[in-house]
């Protein structure tokens, strides 16, 4: 049997042509990592469209998330009616942007991305504690002053508070245990994304 080749990147994922310095390591490293089947990538994938929604760059963002959506458009099953959620949590994330930034151009892919986390959000809905841990963890990053650290720290950091924060957003409207954290999601996702933005045009 044939082997099944792993998608390729889309050409937004793609360093050619990229202005941004930093931007253009990362694609390059990712280019050649490019996996919807590795947890770690997953993640870097959407920290990837969270540094381009940073950028005022939300039609690249929406593409390169839009590619997971596509890969991981459900839970990916385990043997024993399990669910493989190494690679759903981080799959959270990118559905969760499609799903906020792709209701014009990619209205079908962003309502398909919204029921799938209602369906199943990644996170355990008897632990309403994490998930206020998590905002809370979100803040601190917002409002943590300048410290020396390296920039793929800084910028995986806020890029990944910004992805929770999305995706208990995009919970909100139709699950009852993320809609208390709606207000903080809306305050904090601006402030993460002006700091994040800054960092990366600084670079």
């Amino acid at each position: 049997m044939a082997k099944t080749q792993p998608p390729a990147p889309p050409r937004q994922a793609l360093p050619d042509g990229e202005p941004n310095r930093y931007l253009a390591k990362v694609k390059a490293s990712l280019g050649k990592r490019w996996s919807v089947s590795r947890m770690e990538t997953l993640y870097e994938i959407a920290d990837l469209a969270m540094y381009l929604w940073a950028l005022d760059r939300p039609g690249e963002a929406v593409a390169i998330a839009a590619a997971v959506a596509a890969a991981v458009p459900a839970p990916p099953p385990l043997p024993g009616g399990r669910v493989n959620y190494n690679l759903w949590c981080p799959a959270t994330h990118s559905h969760a942007l499609v799903a906020r930034l792709g209701a014009s151009a990619r209205p079908e892919q962003a309502g398909a991305s919204r029921a799938a986390l209602l369906a199943d959000p990644g996170i355990n809905r008897g632990n309403p504690g994490y998930v206020a841990d998590r905002v809370a963890d979100a803040r601190r990053v917002a409002e943590a002053p300048p410290a020396p650290r390296s920039m793929t720290r800084e910028c995986q950091d806020l890029a990944r508070a910004v992805g929770g924060l999305v995706l208990y957003a995009e919970l909100a409207a139709g699950d009852p245990l993320f809609a208390p954290h709606a207000p903080d999601a809306a305050a904090l996702i601006p402030q993460l994304l002006a700091k994040l933005g800054a960092t990366l045009r600084g670079a």
